[in-house]
């Protein structure tokens, strides 16, 4: 790609979702919320270290007993209903993520409603998909000491139309910041079961799009993840002493692709329905090299003025929030956020590493020592700079807010909002500075929501919270950076749906 094309389909997406309507809902082509590759073999997972990453990540263990709420949040009459759902939030509870894993012997999908691998391609792909890797990881966790060969990778696929079909090409930017969402959710797991993980976002999208035998238009790669330092000969993932070193050719279909693709049909593909997604992401699948290497003027510099110094942050991780993390419909207690807890949230959900494409921002509403305001979070400080005083709440409040939104602001204590400027890596990184911002957008709100957990508090998304009205109460009008994304905090309502964690023990 030519110096001057870099990042024109990410400026005409943006221009698309700015100007964006309501997309009318098409429950005739609503896909399945699942993919299965019926006529392969499978493999039941059973208690190995290879599905606890997989249930964690994208399996269903999540079941809520939701009573009928109106757009507000407030009850309506009708049937109490049983939702189950995955660990991490998606938009529109749609789950476009799909999962496939490499290991030792085969390349395999991961049937989510039946806990098992079914195999798409026999053989060990690793050496073949390390291979395709244009960046070093953007982000890492290691708790194992000493070098040592990856187990299993696995890659994150996005099922377009799966939640298209709500948002319409404003799928895409969910789409990216979910795969943040498990990536945050792969680096806590690693915490939790002793693992060396990785995650990657820089890589051949064409070569892994055909490893995988998707069809671009339907279903694409977003990100892989790698997994060392617990192997174990049960683990049907692991590496055998039979692992073929190089992959079959790769022509073709795989088995059983066929008949999965089948359960996505619709009347157009789409690329059709869904032109400015499929123009980013064919984009990104071009992309390679420096993703993961942001420029400096990403985010805003800190503004001038006294700073606030936050309290000690409490020692958590984010892997002891999974099991109690909850997405809450009907908003909040109205309770004060102590002040070390709101320091513990930012603490842990801070971006990683010195080549951040966020910065966070809080709104305080509810936070003992703390005017109500909006502020900005300097980390190597720990402590807040205010950005404005209460008129900024207010000027958030009286936004563009869907109508749940505004009824849980009323009850939150705190909101975090990560910002930066989504054109500021485009001539360095290209169309995959759009993957890359949205990706650490949904690492940093997913953290923060598991350390809000881990807190005995609860939160929720509101993407509909990051609009001009948030930029301009946080003193970003005129300027290049935007809010990205609107996480709510605040006490669970004693109400508030039952969650039923299902998991290893100790979750």
């Amino acid at each position: 790609m030519i110096a001057e094309e870099r990042g024109v389909a990410t400026r005409r997406y943006l221009q698309a979702i700015d100007r964006r309507e309501p997309v009318p809902v098409e429950s005739a082509t609503a896909p399945p919320r699942y993919k299965r590759y019926p006529g392969t073999s499978r493999t039941v997972l059973d208690d190995c270290w290879t599905g606890h990453v997989l249930r964690g990540l994208i399996g269903l263990t999540r079941i809520a007993w939701i009573r009928p709420n109106d757009e507000a949040g407030f009850p309506r009459p009708g049937r109490a209903s049983v939702v189950i759902g995955r660990p991490g939030p998606s938009g529109g509870a749609l789950y476009p993520i799909e999962a496939y894993t490499v290991g030792g012997s085969a390349l395999c999908h991961y049937d989510v409603v039946h806990h098992m691998l079914e195999t798409v391609r026999e053989g060990d792909h690793r050496p073949f998909l390390t291979g395709l890797l244009t960046g070093p990881p953007a982000w890492s966790h290691d708790t194992v000491v000493g070098p040592g060969v990856v187990e299993l990778m696995v890659v994150l696929t996005a099922v377009f139309w799966r939640n298209g079909v709500k948002y319409g090409d404003f799928a895409y930017r969910l789409q990216c910041q979910e795969i943040g969402v498990l990536a945050a959710q792969a680096l806590a797991l690693a915490e939790v079961l002793g693992l060396r993980a990785a995650v990657h976002l820089a890589f051949d999208g064409d070569a892994a799009d055909r490893l995988l035998g998707l069809e671009p238009a339907d279903e694409g790669a977003l990100a892989v993840l790698s997994f060392s330092g617990r192997h174990t000969t049960e683990d049907p993932s692991a590496p055998t002493a039979t692992s073929a070193t190089h992959p079959p050719p790769i022509t073709g279909r795989p088995p059983g692709v066929a008949a999965a693709t089948a359960t996505e049909s619709r009347a157009e593909p789409s690329d059709v329905r869904l032109p400015y997604l499929a123009a980013l992401h064919a984009a990104t699948r071009r992309a390679s090299g420096a993703a993961d290497v942001p420029p400096g003027d990403a985010v805003p510099p800190p503004p001038a003025g006294p700073a606030v110094a936050l309290a000690d942050p409490k020692s958590v991780r984010a892997s002891d929030g999974i099991a109690h993390r909850a997405s809450p419909v009907n908003g909040y207690r109205a309770d004060p956020l102590a002040d070390e807890d709101l320091a513990t949230i930012l603490a842990l959900g801070a971006p990683p590493g010195q080549a951040a494409s966020t910065a966070l921002y809080v709104l305080a509403v509810r936070v003992p020592g703390l005017p109500c305001g909006s502020y900005r979070y300097c980390p190597e400080r720990m402590a807040l700079i205010e950005t404005g005083g209460q008129e900024a709440v207010a000027r958030v409040c009286g936004g563009r807010l869907a109508a749940n939104t505004r009824a849980c602001l009323r009850t939150a204590a705190a909101v975090i909002v990560p910002v930066g400027d989504p054109l500021a890596g485009l001539a360095r990184c290209g169309d995959l500075w759009f993957r890359r911002q949205q990706a650490e957008t949904g690492l940093v709100v997913h953290r923060a929501a598991l350390a809000a957990s881990a807190l005995g508090l609860t939160s929720r998304i509101h993407s509909d919270g990051a609009n001009p009205d948030t930029d301009a109460a946080l003193g970003l009008a005129g300027t290049p950076w935007r809010s990205l994304s609107f996480l709510l905090i605040g006490a669970p309502r004693r109400s508030g749906p039952v969650l039923a964690p299902v998991g290893p023990a100790g979750w």
